[in-house]
């Protein structure tokens, strides 16, 4: 399990290219199996404005997991990756990804926040990681269920296209938390709303079973470095994933970034 932060502090970081990989990874791949995107609603004005050079501001919104200090800082987060990413595969689009994570974040509180702190920015995208903290504290899902109906509900009024993200996988929490009314709340949503949901409690499921990352090391070290990994490949996979509907985006050559 990948730490969870225990103080809450919201960060707003533009984030730009990056020069060079900021972890080396280890050989084997975490690809994504393409049945994870196929049935998901496809994106629409995002990949067509990176295709076309267009400008594209992504707003992150989420909780702990989107901050990453468990691999060393914002720089290491997924939002940071995903904007490396972007910027190496759409060289001519003017692309900014805004980490607007809050720790211990819920659903509630993050709709609370859209009027100040997103929709001002007037986000191409918005990519809304929820969820976690419903199941940590066992909060009412009927009432998780409307208070994520009436955040998609302002994000698209704002013209804004929205991506759900769940919950992460590991054995240890899922011994311990009752992740799946959320996990079904989340799935309903975006089939109700024709929303795209990125489906990261499956995908790590997968890696964790493929050996792709070792998500149980308990050394220090080795977990700050498989955080490290494990933000890397969501960015990434997030990259393929905002894209994936779109030709011309979908078949931009792809960058080394986190391999």
């Amino acid at each position: 399990m990948i730490p969870v932060l225990l103080r809450c502090v919201m960060v707003a970081v533009a984030i730009g290219p990056i020069s060079k990989p900021l972890v080396a990874f280890a050989e084997q791949e975490c690809t994504v199996p393409e049945r994870f995107y196929t049935f998901e609603p496809s994106l629409k004005k995002t990949p067509r404005a990176l295709a076309s050079g267009g400008q594209v501001l992504i707003a992150a919104l989420g909780g702990a997991s989107s901050l990453g200090v468990a691999a060393g800082g914002l720089e290491m987060a997924w939002p940071a990756r995903l904007g490396a990413v972007l910027a190496e595969k759409f060289p001519s689009a003017r692309t900014k990804v805004v980490n607007l994570a809050v720790a211990r974040q819920t659903a509630k509180r993050a709709v609370e926040r859209l009027d100040r702190d997103v929709l001002p920015l007037k986000p191409t995208l918005v990519i809304w990681e929820t969820g976690t903290m419903e199941a940590v504290r066992g909060l009412d899902v009927d009432e998780f269920h409307e208070t994520l109906q009436a955040g998609i509900d302002k994000i698209r009024a704002a013209g804004a296209e929205l991506v759900l993200m769940n919950m992460q996988f590991s054995r240890e929490t899922d011994a311990m938390i009752h992740f799946e009314p959320y996990l079904s709340a989340l799935r309903e949503l975006s089939d109700v709303n024709d929303v795209p949901l990125f489906r990261r409690y499956d995908i790590m499921r997968h890696w964790a079973e493929h050996g792709s990352l070792d998500l149980r090391t308990k050394d220090s070290e080795k977990r700050r470095q498989v955080a490290a990994r494990l933000y890397g490949c969501i960015g990434r996979a997030m990259a393929d994933f905002v894209t994936h509907g779109d030709p011309a985006a979908k078949h931009a050559p792809s960058p080394d970034i986190g391999r």
